[in-house]
């Protein structure tokens, strides 16, 4: 009964330290947004802020294997969770754009150590659906509150202030940290190290359509406040649009919750992509007020956190060698670093619609991979077979 206590609370801690690692991509517009009023910055500046913080998360995710054999369990979440919070305060005082991308560079660091730690926890403990689902689905909460909140804070107190907030995240993470156990790599083995069956081959293209999901999403999630403010929509309108925007990612995480793995991962990947594919739509052509472009994200957000769940949980279970799961976190980095660079490069000759196309060319690549493998997998055992 203490081992299954003692579970629960470890779970529930991944749990919480994977839905808040990353808050900074939940209110990601509204962070550029206030940096850029400050320091005056076009879309492109605003395109390597936002990447070089992602790359940091991808370099602390690639870290973790590293850092957690010379410190594992508790003491790498609790330094983690405090040097993340220190380099949010810092970065609410910082008015120079060298220093600033230097600070959140360390930052994304320390994120991506504590977001790739709990994603990878969770993947070696049974019932992977739920654990990301529930993840999420906290995660789309807490998103939701703080993306409606912050422009009412800089408001309050000011920009900085607003930006000095987000180190709040990080103190809950630190108190969240302390029911790890020590040693937690190596005090559990049996529990945290539990391979999935299933098929590698599904397991490396679902791996691949989730890059291509993501990759869509953020060709286009940071820079949402910049187009929105480019249509006459105000900050403080765009921020209630956000946050309720972000509500949709509750029934897209509470879906996998309930379900689990009782449906097929397949169709629920499928709605998913399409709803993802109709939001980019909608923001192209149909997002000319507060309204529109709440409906629009709505729409997002349901489709995107549905999809990730089950292809986090496809790659999971169709991971026989345990090689595939570690790279859910960094893949997820690597896409939330590239696709801003990408579009920072691409606004220096290009217009504002190729951001579009760019991210629905992606959403359909990703599905089609999906299928693809669900094609190839029977085949693939046959030829194994014989």
């Amino acid at each position: 009964m203490h081992n299954n206590k003692n579970t629960l609370l470890l779970r529930a801690a991944l749990i919480y330290i994977a839905a808040t690692a990353l808050i900074i991509i939940g209110v990601q517009p509204i962070f550029i947004g206030l940096v850029s009023e400050r320091l005056n910055l076009n879309l492109s500046q605003q395109g390597w802020i936002l990447s070089v913080e992602m790359a940091g998360t991808l370099l602390g995710s690639l870290l973790l294997p590293v850092l957690g054999r010379r410190c594992p369990g508790r003491g790498l979440y609790l330094a983690a969770a405090l040097v993340a919070g220190a380099l949010n305060l810092l970065s609410g005082a910082l008015d120079s754009l060298t220093a600033l991308i230097v600070c959140r560079l360390a930052c994304g660091m320390a994120a991506g150590l504590l977001y790739a730690g709990a994603i990878s926890g969770l993947g070696r403990m049974p019932g992977q659906d739920r654990s990301y689902g529930l993840s999420l689905l906290i995660q789309t909460a807490v998103f939701a509150l703080y993306a409606t909140c912050m422009p009412q804070l800089a408001a309050l107190i000011g920009n900085r202030g607003a930006i000095a907030s987000m180190g709040f995240w990080f103190v809950l993470i630190a108190a969240a940290a302390l029911v790890i156990p020590s040693r937690l790599h190596h005090q559990a083995p049996q529990q945290l190290a539990q391979c999935g069956g299933g098929s590698a081959l599904l397991g490396r293209y679902a791996l691949l359509g989730m890059l291509c999901l993501q990759l869509a999403i953020y060709c286009i999630w940071g820079f949402v406040d910049q187009l929105a403010r480019e249509r006459g929509i105000g900050p403080v309108d765009v921020g209630w649009a956000f946050g309720l925007g972000i509500l949709g990612g509750l029934p897209g995480g509470a879906l996998p919750s309930l379900l689990g793995a009782r449906v097929r991962r397949g169709p629920m990947i499928g709605f998913g992509s399409l709803l993802v594919l109709l939001s980019i739509v909608l923001l192209a052509r149909y997002s000319h007020d507060a309204e529109q472009l709440c409906g629009a994200l709505f729409l997002m957000n349901f489709g995107w956190v549905l999809a990730l769940t089950y292809y986090m949980g496809a790659i999971a279970t169709n991971d026989p060698k345990g090689t595939l799961t570690p790279w859910v976190s960094i893949l997820q980095m690597g896409a939330a670093a590239l696709a801003p660079a990408f579009v920072a490069v691409q606004q220096q000759s290009a217009g504002r619609e190729t951001i579009f196309v760019s991210a629905g060319v992606a959403v359909v690549l990703g599905f089609a991979l999906k299928c693809a493998a669900g094609y190839l997998a029977p085949r693939h055992k046959q030829g194994s077979a014989t």
